[in-house]
Order: structure tokens, then sequence, then C-alpha cells
């Protein structure tokens, strides 16, 4: 059924350097295409950036108090490891923001397609639907007035980048660019990772407070003053105990994630977006 002449891409794509293709043709919508096609990223890609910092900013102070406080004490282990982490996540938050996420491309407008059979150009949009049937199943073929193509099973398009997405799950405003068929495992990696570097970081601030407290207590202290007496010894732990409790979302999120694609229900479908 891809052989139908709206959803014909690969005359098109074949025809031109891909540059040259996506700036004449603009196949791509919304989505900005970097470095001669090497890097796709959404119309809200700047806001990458932030989510960079979010994570760098975190890491980078606890390697500086909790890490150097785990390496004295216990080794280096859990610094080193906690780092390897850190540096994928960040590789698997760019990975996904710079990633093609199943972009179907776009074809000429209905009125420049051009009927060999009938010798003149359509003068009539395609129906709406178009019914096909995929190893003894049955199918509704929707046509997206924006791209122009009768859109594959599963396939949604997206209000932000104004794309057709194969295996649609959602527009994630965090990373500036679709997840998809392509890129799903990338961002699945990325939140795993995440929520792993968090865990970490939340269980050994914790630990190096349960530290502090146990020492003062065995100099004499009792547990609620050794408690005050520890936030005070170590204001940026508590600051960071505090602060990763706040982002617990992460760690359900991970759960989460795997559950959508065996139900086979995209993230905005279950949210009710209402991406069509």
């Amino acid at each position: 059924w891809f052989a139908l002449p709206l959803l014909r891409v690969g005359c098109v794509a074949s025809a031109l350097p891909f540059g040259a293709m996506a700036d004449e043709q603009k196949i791509y919508g919304d989505s900005k295409v970097l470095c001669g096609g090497r890097f796709i990223s959404g119309p809200d890609g700047r806001s990458c950036i932030a989510s960079l910092l979010m994570i760098c900013a975190p890491s980078i102070v606890w390697q500086i108090d909790v890490g150097s406080f785990l390496y004295k004490e216990y080794g280096a282990f859990l610094s080193v490891f906690n780092g390897i982490l850190e540096l994928g996540s960040l590789w698997f938050l760019l990975a996904t923001a710079l990633s093609d996420p199943g972009i179907v491309p776009r074809q000429e407008s209905f009125t420049e397609q051009y009927d060999v059979r009938t010798k003149s150009f359509r003068m009539k949009q395609p129906n709406r639907y178009f019914d096909i049937v995929l190893r003894g199943h049955s199918f509704k073929l929707k046509y997206c007035t924006t791209c122009n193509i009768y859109r594959p099973p599963r396939c949604t398009h997206c209000s932000v980048c104004e794309n057709c997405v194969e295996r649609f799950d959602h527009h994630c405003p965090w990373i500036g660019n679709c997840v998809g068929k392509r890129n799903y495992w990338l961002f699945y990696s990325f939140v795993s990772s995440t929520a792993a570097m968090n865990v970490i970081s939340l269980a050994t601030s914790i630990g190096k407070i349960i530290f502090i407290i146990n020492r003062r207590t065995s100099e004499g202290a009792s547990v609620g003053g050794a408690l005050i007496g520890a936030m005070g010894e170590a204001p940026v732990t508590t600051a960071m105990v505090f602060l990763l409790h706040g982002i617990g979302l992460v760690y359900g999120w991970t759960l989460y994630v795997p559950y959508l694609p065996a139900e086979h229900q995209p993230d905005d479908v279950r949210a009710g977006e209402g991406h069509v």
C-alpha cells in the first residue's frame, strides 16, 4: 500500500540532495534539519538547553559535595558509577533531541499532483479515508491535509512540529522533539539513566546525613540535636535531599513508559491532547 501515489516518498527523496530537498519542499514541517540532515530537532529544540542545565548543575554539586565524601569514606566506586550515569543521561538526552522520531516526509499539495492516466493535475482533494487490508486485517488510513499523505497505522500528526510521526508517543517540551518509532528507545534510555542517577544521588545524600547524625549521637548529642546539627553541617546535601525528593516523578515515569508500547497507547492519546 506504500505504492499509492500519495504515499510514494521515495521518488521525491531520491531526486534531490537531502538538504536541498528539505529547504525547497519543506518536507519536514516546522522541524529543524541540521548538518545536511544528520540531525533533526523540533521547533522548540532550544528548551533542551534548560534540561541539560537541570541535569548538569545538580550532578556537579553532587560530585563536589557527596561524591568527595564517598570517595574519602568508602572509595571511588559510587562516585565513578554515578558519574557514568550522569554522562549517559546527557548523551541520551542530546541523542533524543537531535534524532528523527520517525517523520513521514510530506508530499506536494494535491493540486500539484500530476495524474498520468488522465494527463492532468488533480482538481479534487483525495478521499478523507482509505481502506486497506494488511495481513488479513482491515485498516482505515486517514488523509492528512497538512502533509498531503495517507497516514500509516499508528501514525499521528504532531501539532507542534507539523509532521506526521510513525508510532507517535508525545511531543516532549523538555527535549524539544517528538518521541516516536525511531527514537523511543533513546528516550527510554534517557529516562532510565536519569532515574537511576537520581536514586543513587538521593540514597547517598541521605546516607551522608545519617553518617553525620550517627557521629554526633556517638559524641553524646540527642537524635533531634544531631539531626539539626547534621543539616547545619551539610546544608548542600540537605538541599539536595529535598530537591531529589521533589523530582521523584521521574521514577514512576520510568516504570510507566514501557507499558505504553505494550498497550499500543501513545502517551498523548492517554492524556487526551488531541493530536490528529
